[in-house]
């Protein structure tokens, strides 16, 4: 199941976003690539193709607006299909013109084509963060980003205090944390893995303040991060498919799990495959002069793990203090 994992707490990166997409990996997939939305705005994201949505987990545009979707850890496989693909909603609100508040109480109503309409009771559950990566000039930091969820509360995170000009919180303070992490559980009932990822981000923080890391070293430790594997070898080796996903709220890493042929799921849904793990990596940084660099790993693209991918960490970077990226 997919990780996110957030932090405000680098005086030079006023935003840090990693990310690991877990999926089958013969599910088709188009890496990260730019899109004009009009306006002069692009969209950075990659898409998942196996639905005709073609919607996406997770995306920025040139003029700051960020949207990360994780889905939730349903009872049932069959509760876990839904008639509306969940990767719509990040699509529809980067690529819309409404405020935040907007978009939120038009989402109900309407799709912003017209050709459908968006109804999140036909939407598998989910939990999406998202928001104008605004950088408040007295503190330094970013403004609230907001949560959305059709399973469980909705509110904001990285909220500033207005007492103090800082974000101060604890770990039960979600609103005003600093490093914030959400997989496929309610978002304020996190998993272990969740924990285990916020400290090793925090920790990680601390230390690249501490040693003066370059923006290199940050995010290759970023990547090792995403990398962290806790999995138990003899749970991945065995072959209870059901018992293997039950695991996968403890590790941050997904090692490559097979699903036998004669586990319940049909064979015709649009996810199944033969492999399942941690196949897309996602680090994103936001420094404070406005440049957002994205970085992206591809791990895997189809069942054939002897088939070789590139070993290569795609970057993007573009300013957001102005909507061309430039």
């Amino acid at each position: 199941m997919c990780i996110v994992l957030a932090t405000t707490n680098h005086p030079d990166y006023p935003f840090i976003l990693l990310s690991n997409r877990d999926e089958f990996f013969k599910r088709p997939t188009m890496p990260a690539n730019f899109r004009d939305i009009g306006n002069d705005v692009k969209l950075l994201s990659p898409l998942d193709l196996a639905r005709q949505e073609h919607g996406t987990w997770i995306g920025v545009t040139t003029n700051g607006k960020i949207a990360v979707l994780v889905n939730y850890r349903e009872e049932n496989d069959i509760e876990a299909l839904s008639e509306v693909s969940r990767g719509i909603l990040p699509l529809d609100y980067l690529c819309g013109k409404e405020l935040d508040t907007e978009w939120k109480q038009n989402l109900a109503a309407s799709f912003r084509d017209g050709r459908a309409t968006i109804d999140l009771s036909k939407i598998g559950g989910f939990s999406l963060m998202y928001g104008k990566l605004a950088i408040n000039p007295t503190t330094g930091k970013i403004n609230h980003l907001n949560i959305l969820s059709n399973r469980g509360d909705q509110g904001k995170v990285f909220k500033i205090r207005e007492s103090t000009g800082g974000l101060v919180g604890d770990t039960n303070d979600i609103p005003h944390k600093t490093t914030f992490g959400m997989s496929n559980s309610l978002y304020d009932k996190p998993w272990d893995k969740v924990k285990l990822g916020e400290t090793l981000l925090s920790n990680l923080i601390n230390e690249s303040i501490r040693k003066g890391y370059s923006q290199d070293k940050l995010v290759d430790q970023c990547f090792k991060i995403l990398s962290h594997n806790s999995y138990p070898d003899e749970i991945a080796e065995g072959n209870d498919f059901e018992k293997k996903f039950q695991y996968l709220k403890y590790s941050i890493f997904i090692p490559p799990l097979i699903r036998y042929r004669n586990h319940e799921l049909h064979d015709d849904c649009l996810s199944v495959g033969k492999y399942y793990g941690t196949r897309t990596q996602t680090v994103i940084l936001l420094d404070k002069y406005g440049n957002l660099n994205y970085y992206e790993k591809n791990l895997h693209n189809s069942d054939d793990l002897g088939e070789k991918v590139l070993d290569i960490t795609s970057h993007y970077k573009f300013n957001i203090f102005y909507e061309n990226g430039c």
